[in-house]
């Protein structure tokens, strides 16, 4: 009986070493699992710290990068809508400028028309009294003699035809001279029908 308990106390004695061993095993284990746990976490601290201070220095220079680029879009923006305003201005200027020079010009013409018809109503006015001239000078030397009226009738032509030639206007110089022509002509048809009768 003494023998059974004491090797019941022995195996007791045993167990409990074995367990104290395990426990001491298990705790100097754990022990160690955390000194590497904190010297790891002590080693991949600083780097985890730099990575984060990297990454939030490359995004701090991305997005001064990105404000950078928004800033120069806005710019050139700006540059192309003054660009566009200096554009148009400019191309309403020409249209004005060219508005202007347009009604110059129609006044320039109507000007010259003007001066035109005043120059025909002249020249008319001119040929009026020279055929009033000529009406009195033809009753004056009809009466004298057929040979004086005809040169008479002929230096009127040459004074008309180079009255009319002064006024510079080729168009009614010409009609000017195909008139005094046909004058002429019947004139001396005329001069020649009165010596036919006053032979």
């Amino acid at each position: 009986m003494a023998t059974a308990t004491k090797a019941a106390q022995s195996g007791t004695a045993a167990t409990e070493a074995a367990v104290a061993q395990v426990t001491e095993t298990v705790a100097k284990a754990t022990a160690a699992a955390k000194e590497i746990v904190t010297r790891t976490t002590d080693a991949i601290a600083p780097v985890v710290k730099s990575a984060e201070a990297k990454t939030q220095e490359l995004t701090e220079a991305f997005a001064a990068e990105v404000k950078k680029a928004e800033a120069k879009t806005a710019e050139l923006t700006e540059t192309l809508a003054a660009e566009y305003k200096k554009a148009e201005a400019k191309g309403v200027e020409l249209s004005e400028a060219f508005a202007a020079e347009v009604k110059k010009a129609e006044a320039k013409s109507a000007e010259l028309a003007e001066a035109f018809a005043a120059e025909v109503k002249k020249t008319e006015a001119k040929t009026k009294e020279w055929s009033e001239a000529f009406a009195a000078e033809v009753k004056k030397y009809t009466a004298q003699s057929v040979d004086s009226y005809q040169k008479a009738v002929a230096r009127y032509l040459e004074l008309t035809v180079e009255f009319v030639d002064s006024l510079k206007n080729e168009a009614v110089s010409d009609l000017t001279r195909r008139n005094a022509k046909a004058v002429n002509e019947l004139v001396d048809a005329s001069v020649g029908q009165a010596h036919d009768l006053l032979k």
